[in-house]
C-alpha cells in the first residue's frame, strides 16, 4: 500500500480529527496509486496516522477513513460504519419514513451519501474512493439498510471535480417512479430519478415543523424557491394559504399533485418563473403576506462565490421585508457552506435598514440530526436559517 507522508503543520488537524489532507500538504509520496486507492497517512518520522481515499488529481488528495491502523476496509468496515450511522438517528427524526441514512464525512464515510425514501435508498457515490469500493458498498448496504431497491444519483458537481463522470441508473431491486413519504400527517409523492438532488429536501424538516407550529388559521404564506412545495403543505396542513414560487415546472406540478393530495388544493398556488423578478412584481401588486421563507439554491459554491451571493440575498430579502405584514415572520436560509450566519444577520440588517423596518431575530436554526455536522469539520455545517419577526410597515 502506497504511503503519503504530511508536512509537519498539517499534522496537528489530521490527529484532531479533521478528515482531508490537500495536494500542498503532502511531502512524499512513497509507492505508486492511482485515483480511489487506499494509502496510508503517516508523519515525518513514519507513524501511522490513518488511512484514506487518494485522488492525486484532487484538490483534496486524501480522505481519512480510520485512525486505526488494523482495520480493513472492506464490506465489513462499511456495515459497521452503517449500523453506527443509524444509531445515531435512532428514535431522533419524529413521524416519518425518510431521512439521511449516511451523510459523508459527519458519519466517517467520505463522499457517501445514503437517503432512505419509504422502501427505497438514493445513494451517491460522490469521490473516487467510494467509487472504487462500491461492490462492497452496495453488499453492505443490502445487510445494513434492507429495502425494496436502490438507485443511483451520483450526478453531482462534486463527482465531476474528482474526475468522474456522472452516474445515475438502478443499483439493485425494484424502484418505482414515484414513492410516497409522509412527514407527520403530511404526505409527499417523491421522484428519486429525475428530483433534485436525491429527490426531495430532507434537510429542511425541522424548519418545515417550526413554520407549521408558528401560523394561524388565515395566515398567508409564501414560500420562495419551494421546490415541490414542503413549506407550503405544512403552512397549508396548519390553515394557512400558501403561494408557491419557483422556476422548476416540473416541480410545481408535483406541488400541485401533492396538495390535492393532502386535501389542501384550494389553500395553495403556485408562481412560475424567476424567484427575484416575482418578488418585484408581488410588490408592485401590493401583495402582503404573513410568513415567507426565502430557501434559495447554493449561491456560493466556492469562497469568491461569496460576495456576488450576499448581494442577491439583500435584494431578495428587501423586496420579501416590502410584502411582509407588520409583525410578519420571515425564515431566510442558506444551504453555502461559505455563507455563515453573520452574513445573514449581514444581509438582513442591511434589508431591513434600507426599508426602514426593525427586526428581532426569534431564533437560527441549523440542520436535522440526519445530517449531523462534526465539530472538528466545519465544512460538515452548511445549512443556516435565521427566523425574523418584522415590526412596522
Amino acid at each position: 500500500m502506497a504511503a503519503l507522508v504530511v508536512k509537519p503543520e498539517a499534522v496537528k488537524k489530521l490527529r484532531n480529527l479533521y478528515p482531508w489532507l490537500y495536494a500542498d500538504e503532502i511531502a512524499e509520496t512513497h509507492g505508486e496509486a492511482q485515483p480511489g486507492d487506499l494509502v496510508e497517512v503517516r508523519d515525518t518520522r513514519g507513524e501511522f496516522i490513518a488511512r484514506a481515499f487518494f485522488n492525486p488529481g484532487s484538490h483534496i488528495a486524501a480522505r481519512l477513513l480510520t485512525y486505526d491502523a488494523a482495520e480493513k476496509i472492506n464490506r465489513a468496515f462499511f456495515e459497521t460504519r452503517f449500523a453506527q450511522a443509524f444509531a445515531r438517528r435512532a428514535n431522533a427524526l419524529g413521524h416519518t419514513n425518510a431521512m439521511r441514512l449516511v451523510h459523508a464525512e459527519a458519519d466517517q464515510l467520505p463522499g457517501l451519501v445514503v437517503d432512505r425514501f419509504a422502501e427505497t435508498l438514493v445513494v451517491q457515490f460522490r469521490n473516487a474512493g467510494v467509487e472504487a469500493l462500491r461492490k462492497e458498498i452496495v453488499q453492505a448496504l443490502k445487510r445494513a439498510f434492507p429495502a425494496q431497491g436502490a438507485y443511483e444519483r451520483s450526478d453531482t458537481q462534486a463527482r465531476l471535480e474528482e474526475g468522474l463522470e456522472a452516474r445515475t441508473g438502478l443499483l439493485y431491486g425494484d424502484v418505482p417512479d414515484e414513492i410516497a413519504i409522509y412527514e407527520d400527517d403530511v404526505e409527499f409523492l417523491v421522484n428519486p430519478q429525475q428530483g433534485q438532488k436525491t429527490g426531495f429536501y430532507l434537510d429542511q424538516r425541522d424548519n418545515r415543523r417550526l413554520l407549521r407550529a408558528m401560523v394561524g388559521q388565515g395566515s398567508r404564506v409564501l414560500d420562495v424557491f419551494s421546490y415541490t412545495g414542503g413549506f407550503s403543505l405544512h403552512a397549508a396542513k396548519a390553515g394557512a394559504h400558501a403561494l408557491a414560487v419557483d422556476k422548476d415546472q416540473i416541480a410545481l406540478a408535483q406541488l400541485e399533485a401533492n396538495a390535492r393530495r393532502n386535501a389542501v388544493g384550494e389553500r395553495v398556488g403556485a408562481r412560475w418563473g424567476d424567484a427575484e423578478k416575482i418578488l418585484e412584481e408581488l410588490v408592485e401588486e401590493k401583495r402582503r403576506f404573513t410568513y415567507i421563507v426565502l430557501d434559495p439554491p447554493t449561491l456560493a459554491k466556492h469562497k469568491n462565490d461569496t460576495p456576488p451571493a450576499k448581494q442577491l440575498f439583500t435584494r431578495l430579502c428587501k423586496n420579501a421585508l416590502r410584502v411582509l405584514e407588520p409583525n410578519g415572520v420571515l425564515f431566510l436560509s442558506t444551504c453555502a457552506y461559505h455563507i455563515g450566519v453573520n452574513d445573514l444577520i449581514e444581509v438582513t440588517r442591511i434589508a431591513a435598514g434600507d426599508v426602514g423596518r426593525r427586526a428581532r431575530v426569534v431564533t437560527v436554526t441549523y440542520q436535522p440530526a440526519d445530517h449531523p455536522w462534526i465539530l472538528q469539520i466545519p465544512e460538515t455545517l452548511y445549512l443556516k436559517t435565521i427566523v425574523l419577526s418584522v415590526e412596522g410597515n
